[in-house]
């Protein structure tokens, strides 16, 4: 079960998203995580949440207290990396 996860969080869909810039470092989604990830230290880094180990519960975006982080179903890149991706096209 977990090697089905873990393959399904690689080419899957399902992401935490966090928005730039609003993360105050409480804590509360870490301390929340059945997987144990660091989900603070993305918010501060304003990356999304894509460890391969992370189910995509949404627990850390319900508990999140101005609503930083959401679980994200899409099959588009991160606003992070289009930027990174813009820059390699310009280079």
């Amino acid at each position: 079960m977990a090697a089905l996860l873990c393959l399904t969080q690689k080419v899957g869909r399902y992401r935490i998203a966090v928005k730039d810039g609003m993360c105050i470092s409480c804590g509360m989604c870490s301390k929340h995580c059945e997987m144990g990830i660091d989900v603070r230290s993305y918010a501060l880094a304003n990356q999304s949440v894509t460890w391969a180990s992370c189910v995509a519960c949404g627990l850390c975006a319900e508990v999140s207290p101005r609503g930083v982080l959401r679980l994200d179903n899409t099959t588009e890149p991160a606003p992070q990396q289009l930027v990174q991706i813009r820059a390699d096209w310009r280079a």
